[in-house]
């Protein structure tokens, strides 16, 4: 199929998800729903990176490092990085209920710590799953169901520039000289101040949790409210049903056409009517195949993804190359504390 997935108007489609209303709220269960033999947790990758000059972040003086730098890709060594390569950087010990902030031991008003190998550890992408783990993930999905080229994704209507061009800070601002650079934007351990004002936008950008309000990121800034139907979407789409699990919560998503064989695709994203930017794919919030033998949930606040499915399923996820995933508990607590081994004392 190179077809773009179809927009779904029928939300009756996902009734069977909505005995997860009766969960506590951020709880496994309400994310995806009980009654399956099995859970997954897969870690969503994170990055790392170091100066090429000296190989370490330790000892570096940034301000006379990048003076004369004119392209910080070339100067910096970035590469992906799991959750055990965190744990183990850190001298913390990875689990399935581990907390990101907790493995990076790192002050949680920051986004970025330097571990005792020189490297600089970000944190997770939050509410997304990278296209490749997703990738590699749909590719086990589609073995474990009977419909695998049938199914729904529920994508979140709240990422901005979905239904509306609101909220997409990246390509409705204009600043039309550095000195109209927010001051929030910091320095970055003296990367992003050094680079030219395209640089510190996009690398500012690739630090933002969502696409939620331009008028959120940019105070002071003058922001025309768009109208729905002035983004991605169509106004068809903009303006349709929403399929809503967890009322008063802002839980609402639109729903397309696409099964686990289309996911397991790499080129997947080219096929998305939500994708806004090649450069910062959204993963669908929600997945499941017509025959409802598992279910892929990310929830927004989440950095992590969720399955629930079979117990060969899982035990196929856990041994992927490709993806970080362990076996966890439906009773499992994935809030802040619930990584009581990496706790503080």
């Amino acid at each position: 199929m190179t077809e773009d997935f179809g927009w779904v108007s029928d939300v009756a489609r996902g009734e069977w998800l909505l005995p997860m209303k009766a969960e506590p709220w951020n709880s496994i269960l309400s994310v995806v729903p009980r009654g399956f033999e099995a859970y997954a947790r897969v870690f969503h990758p994170t990055e790392r990176d170091r100066p090429r000059a000296t190989g370490t972040w330790l000892g570096v003086d940034t301000s006379t490092l990048f003076s004369e730098v004119h392209d910080l890709d070339a100067a910096i060594e970035t590469e992906q990085a799991t959750w055990a390569m965190v744990a183990a950087a850190f001298g913390t010990t990875m689990h399935a209920e581990a907390q990101h902030a907790l493995l990076i031991a790192k002050d949680r008003s920051s986004d970025s710590a330097i571990a005792p190998d020189g490297w600089r550890y970000n944190d997770a992408s939050q509410g997304s799953i990278d296209a490749a783990s997703l990738a590699a993930a749909s590719a086990v999905l589609a073995r474990h169901t009977s419909t695998p080229g049938a199914g729904v994704a529920a994508v979140w209507e709240g990422w901005g520039g979905l239904t509306s061009s609101s909220g997409s800070a990246v390509s409705y601002v204009l600043l039309e000289s550095d000195d109209d650079m927010p001051e929030w934007f910091g320095d970055d351990a003296g990367v992003i101040q050094q680079g030219s004002l395209r640089q510190r936008i996009v690398a500012a950008a690739r630090r933002l949790v969502g696409r939620r309000s331009g008028s959120e990121f940019f105070p002071g800034h003058p922001f025309r409210q768009p109208k729905p139907g002035t983004g991605v979407l169509s106004r068809e789409i903009s303006a349709g049903p929403r399929f809503e699990i967890l009322e008063g919560t802002g839980r609402s998503y639109v729903l397309f056409e696409a099964g686990a064989t289309d996911f397991a695709d790499p080129q997947w994203p080219a096929r998305a009517p939500w994708v806004v930017h090649e450069w910062d794919v959204q993963s669908p919030s929600i997945i499941w195949p017509d025959d409802h033998s598992w279910v892929l949930a990310t929830e927004i606040d989440f950095d992590s993804t969720l399955i629930a499915g079979s117990q060969k399923l899982v035990d196929e996820l856990t041994h992927t190359p490709g993806i970080e995933a362990m076996q966890i508990g439906p009773d499992a607590d994935l809030t802040s504390e619930g990584d009581r081994i990496n706790r503080p004392a």
